[in-house]
């Protein structure tokens, strides 16, 4: 495991800590709210608004690149799994790939987006006002974070397509890195 591969799952493991956070603060705040407006009419405030613009975005964009270590993202495998090695590389190089170039060019946008919100200080207003722009860091943050991974695992397939001697260590195209 190389120095790039120890960094991106130091940093995957803590942005999925964080959501993990996330999600829990979610159910507590919902269970509250929900609670709260049935039993004593007093619902807590600004739920919808913390739940969907910093919950929601943490649990959603954080763990991508921590579920994409574990292979926990849904793949099929109708073609991979009867291509002959060299096929089963090229379409793992190909994947990763148009994968990476996907997650880039969302983190370049979002970057760009929450640039754009924290200079003019985004916030919502309503019965309460709420700081909403720091949430919009989350999305390049996510995102960033799997095209850098998807990058090392595009580079190591077509490692593995050159070397042929190195088929012992296996690469998985939707798996976690060996």
């Amino acid at each position: 495991m190389n120095a790039i591969e120890r960094a991106i799952r130091a940093v995957s493991a803590v942005v999925m800590a964080l959501a993990a956070v996330a999600l829990i603060l979610m159910m507590l705040m919902v269970t509250l709210d929900v609670a709260g407006k049935y039993l004593f009419v007093a619902p807590v405030p600004v739920t919808l608004e913390m739940v969907s613009n910093y919950y929601m975005v943490a649990v959603v964009f954080l763990p991508l690149a921590a579920v994409e270590l574990t292979g926990g993202h849904i793949h099929v495998e109708l073609i991979h799994a009867r291509l002959p090695r060299v096929g089963r590389r090229i379409l793992d190089i190909a994947a990763h790939a148009l994968a990476c170039l996907f997650f880039t060019m969302l983190t370049a946008y979002g970057w760009e987006v929450a640039v754009k919100k924290f200079e003019v200080g985004e916030f919502l207003m309503g019965q309460y006002s709420l700081i909403i722009w720091p949430s919009r860091f989350l999305v390049p943050l996510g995102c960033g974070l799997i095209a850098v991974l998807l990058a090392l695992k595009t580079v190591r397939a077509a490692v593995h397509l050159a070397r042929p001697d190195l088929d012992h260590e296996e690469p998985s195209a939707h798996g976690a890195m060996e």
